[in-house]
Formats: structure tokens, sequence, C-alpha cells
């Protein structure tokens, strides 16, 4: 599946929490414009749930359960049109904004990233595109 073409309009997001796991079945990349509710979200209802989650950008490759199974890297936003596999992209990183740059579109993700943030950012980019794209980092 190819990703679906999001509006002429760049899509901006202006990240509060960045969230990276890095895990046994895939690794996940999360810029949210809001901190995530945890334990208080098992009392509220789900157009609360869906409501809560605000902007955001998820990146996320899934690991290959057996060598005749390949990885898949997708990538979704808050935007259900703006989604699908990533294939043919470039991603730029700096201590601002990252960007996700996808034919002639563009997702900018405008971040302040604590310098363990940054240095993990920069460590798992190219874990969870598997290099399959361009990725340029500016220190």
């Amino acid at each position: 599946m190819k990703h679906t073409k999001i509006s002429e309009d760049n899509m901006k997001i202006n990240c509060i929490e960045i969230l990276i796991n890095d895990e046994e079945l895939g690794c996940q990349l999360t810029f949210s414009d809001k901190k995530e509710l945890g334990e208080d979200s098992e009392n509220m209802t789900v157009q609360e749930l869906i409501d809560s989650l605000g902007k955001y950008l998820l990146i996320q490759r899934s690991y290959p359960e057996d060598e005749f199974e390949s990885d898949y890297i997708h990538f979704e936003t808050h935007d259900k049109k703006c989604s699908g596999e990533l294939i043919d992209y470039e991603m730029f990183l700096s201590k601002e904004r990252f960007e996700l740059n996808l034919l002639n579109e563009k997702i900018e993700v405008l971040i302040n990233p604590t310098q363990k943030e940054y240095s993990e950012l920069k460590k798992i980019l190219p874990i969870l595109t598997n290099n399959s794209g361009k990725i340029t980092v500016s220190d």
C-alpha cells in the first residue's frame, strides 16, 4: 500500500512529546502535540480518547517474524487521509524540527528535544527506516 495524498498545504505539528520505542517486534517514533495520558485514559469514553490524541506523526517499522517476510515501514498522522507505507521519502532532522518529505508533500514537526532525546532520535532514524530513504541530520 502506498501513502495516500495529503492536501497541498504542508502539515505542521508543534511537538510537545517525543516517544521512541524499539522492541522485539518493531520500533516506532511518535511526535505529538499532547502528552500521553497514561492511567488517566482508563476512565475516558472512546470519543474522549479520540479527542485527546491531538495532532501527531507516527513512524513505525515492523520487523519480519521469519526469513520469508520483509520489514514493513509505515507512517500515520492524526489525519487518517495522510498515512501509508514509507517508500519514496526523505527525512530531515535538526534540533528545531523534523521533516518527512513524501514526493512533493511535507510534514513538518517543530521540536525542542532534550540532548538525550536528540541523541536517541539520531540513533533511531536509521534503524526505523532500515536505511531505505534519505536521512539528513543537521547538528
